[in-house]
Formats: C-alpha cells, structure tokens, sequence
C-alpha cells in the first residue's frame, strides 16, 4: 500500500507544474457572465459518481464548485457517460467539460486551460511475466475505462485487446479474477481504488505507458461562453498557485 500511496503522492506534485503559456481561450464574443454554466462531468469514479443520497461527488465536482464560488459565475451539472459527455460538448448541449486532452478535442472544441498532468499506467498482477508494453500485451486483453482517451499509441493498437470496463473497480476485479491480463489507467485512477476499495497493492506490478497525460477543461464552440472561461482560466490559476488543485485530487473517497 504504501507503493500506492506514493504512486498517489506523485500524480500531485505532476499536477503542479502547467504553464499559463500553456493555456489558451477562445477569441469569440461572449454573453454575460451571470448566465449559468452548464458542465458535462464523466460518470466515472472518482472523477465524478452519485453517493447513496442522488448527490453528485467526485473531484471534478468539488474542482467544479470551487470554480464556481471563486469565479461568481452559477454552475449546473450532469454526470454522464464518458463518450455522452464528448458529443455533448462537440454538439453545444453542454458548455464545459473536463476530460483528458486529446487531438480531437483540440481541434473540435476551445481548451480553456491544463486543469493537471498525470501518467497512464499498465497494471498487471506480480506473477505475471510478460512485457508491461502493448507489444507484450498483443493478443491479451486489456481493460481499460470505455470511451476513455489513452493515447494515440493505445487508440491506433490493434494488436491489444481491448475490453471497455465502467470503471477502474470493475477492471481490477477483472484481473484479479483473470478475465484479464492488464489495466490501462491513470496512475490517480489507480491509486485512488485501490487505496479506497482494499485491493492487496503487492500484488500488482505497474509499468509507465504515458508520462504528462494532460487534463484540460474544454468549451464547447458552439455553446460556450468567453466570459465564463476567463473567469474560470484565471480561478484555475488561482487554485495552481495556492495548492488548492493538489489537495482537490487528494480527497476523492469511495461510493
């Protein structure tokens, strides 16, 4: 365990270091600020779940809150899907998201900011011993969080497996059991589980697949509004320059 706590300790101190000339915004015109935000947040623990009451928790619903008290600016949400949240974005049903930067949505949509940086890791058990690389895993099965942007290198494989699981629970229950060979996840997706849910840590061994996976906040370029992503690019820094972001994907805990 206390690999994973480091693994943990890690992940925060990657989520320090983003530039501002590493941020841009959209050019356009803008309503008002005062009209609400609407954030699509993905359905995926601990980034974002509904606790046994129907309220939304998760850290990009504190990360969200936070912005919204900081910025004045109202927010609503929805949880949903991983890939609804991309279309929802693309299509303008949604303002804001955040999600892992990928070709796509840079082109497709506005980056606001770099929320953070974190590394994609493979997951095996111990007593296996075949390469932790998609070359070692060609014609094995690996789990990995559907709709999820992983990379180029993972998104173009064909030789890999690739099995769509809800979350990174369900994946590590997957492999504990053999129904699987590895787990493609960030390393605070991992971490955060296994820490949460009791999974044994000596029994896993991890390999980097990507290292500075970036997490930015997205705007839609059709719904989005200018002035609500000014005022959120400079609250993210805000909580950059105070630790707040650190301490936020410090304190995820289990449904």
């Amino acid at each position: 365990m206390a690999f994973f706590r480091g693994l943990l300790v890690a992940f925060l101190l990657a989520a320090a270091p983003v530039s501002a000339s590493d941020q841009v915004v959209g050019s356009n015109e803008g309503l008002p600020a005062n009209s609400p935000a609407m954030f699509a947040i993905p359905d995926v623990w601990p980034w974002g779940f509904q606790d046994n009451q129907g309220e939304l928790q998760g850290s990009l619903i504190t990360l969200m809150d936070r912005l919204s008290e900081l910025s004045g600016v109202h927010v609503s949400a929805q949880l949903l899907p991983l890939r609804r949240v991309i279309l929802d974005l693309h299509t303008g049903r949604a303002e804001f998201a955040f999600l892992f930067q990928s070709p796509d949505l840079d082109e497709n949509t506005i980056p606001v900011d770099t929320v953070l940086q974190i590394n994609l890791m493979l997951m095996a058990m111990r007593d296996t011993d075949f390469p932790l690389t998609l070359d070692g895993l060609a014609g094995k099965r690996v789990g990995y969080v559907r709709g999820t942007y992983l990379g180029e290198s993972f998104k173009a494989d064909e030789a890999v497996m690739k099995v769509p699981v809800y979350n990174i629970r369900q994946a590590i229950e997957m492999l504990m059991l053999g129904r699987i060979s590895a787990v493609l996840a960030s390393d605070h997706n991992i971490a955060m589980t296994i820490d949460a849910y009791g999974f044994p840590a000596e029994e896993f061994r991890l390999q980097e697949h990507v290292k500075g996976q970036k997490a930015r906040l997205y705007m839609s370029p059709d719904s989005g509004n200018p002035e609500h992503a000014r005022l959120f690019k400079e609250a993210l820094q805000h909580m950059r320059d105070n630790g707040e972001l650190q301490r936020i994907f410090q304190t995820s805990s289990a449904q």
